[in-house]
Formats: C-alpha cells, structure tokens, sequence
C-alpha cells in the first residue's frame, strides 16, 4: 500500500468532482482627505460575527490622506477581537480588505462601511465589494493528504490544501 497518502484507508466518495474552497474577501475603499482630525467610523457586518454590525472608531489627524486613513483603519480591525476571530485584515493604498480565514459560502451580509464620525473629510461609503466570492469547501475538515474519489468518473484526488480550506487535486 502506497505510504503517498495518509489515510488512504479512510477515503471519501462523492459523485462528481469534489469542490475546493475559496475565502471571501470583503474590499472597502476609502476615499477623501482628512480636513478636520478626530474619528473615522468603520462598520463591521458579517454573519455569525459577534456584535455585527460592529462599529470601531479610527483616530485621523488633519491631512491624513484616503491611504493613511485605510492604514489606520486595517490596524484598528485587526487589532478587534471579534473581527480577528473571523477574518484576516489586509489590503494596501486605500484599501480596506477582510479575508474569511475559513472556507464558507458566501455571506452576502459581509460589508465594511465606513464614515465621518468626529472628522471630516471622508466620502463616506455605505457599501463594500465583494472582492472574491467565498465557496464552502467539500469535505471541509479533512486533514491534508486524504482522498476523495470521484464515483461518477472514476478518479481519485488529494487534500492538498488544509482542514479549513481542502483544495482536491487529481491524483
């Protein structure tokens, strides 16, 4: 017996191709010159997120620029616990991006606003993009190394992704 997969003992079926997962990610894009300093308000909605929809208030000075503004703001989310718990904050310029650290369908509540509070300056945005559309993977859960075979087609294909995003490669 070949030593290549793990538990190849344990193989999983399906009919047809198993699915890779994908992470959603959320953009926002911050927009306008701080002309007076004091709070951005950034508001967090996702579902199964704690406390969603979430305000976080952002410190900005006078001049801050739309790019120092989104610096800003991905240190203040990342630094939030409840939006840690569910997403990765990244993004570079002006943009704000969250990234699901979990393969899921989509979640189509998922949005990153974001508006004057205490400041000026900002053009406020009601509405993210929905940069990359997530996608639950199969068999999420599995670790590495385990297989799937397809019992429509006949083939067989690896996890070589992780248990939180399985990614099925044709072995």
């Amino acid at each position: 017996m070949s030593t290549r997969f793990r538990n190849f003992g344990a193989a999983l079926t399906k009919a047809g191709v198993p699915t890779s997962g994908v992470y959603q990610v959320e953009t926002a894009v911050v927009v306008g010159t701080i002309t007076l300093g004091g709070n951005a308000k950034f508001t967090v909605t996702a579902a199964g997120m704690a406390g969603s929809p979430k305000d976080i208030l952002v410190a900005v000075a006078l001049n801050d620029t739309a790019a120092q503004v989104a610096a800003k703001a991905r240190a203040a989310l990342a630094a939030d616990a409840d939006v840690a718990a569910m997403f990765s904050v990244g993004g570079t310029g002006a943009n704000v991006a969250l990234t699901t650290l979990q393969s899921a369908a989509n979640d189509a509540t998922l949005n990153i606003a974001y508006d004057n509070d205490t400041c000026t300056g900002l053009t406020g945005d009601a509405s993210s993009n929905n940069s990359t559309a997530g996608v639950k993977g199969d068999y999420k859960g599995v670790v590495t190394g385990n297989c799937c075979i397809d019992t429509t087609n006949h083939d067989i294909y690896e996890n070589t992704g992780d248990s939180s995003r399985p990614v099925w490669t044709t072995v």
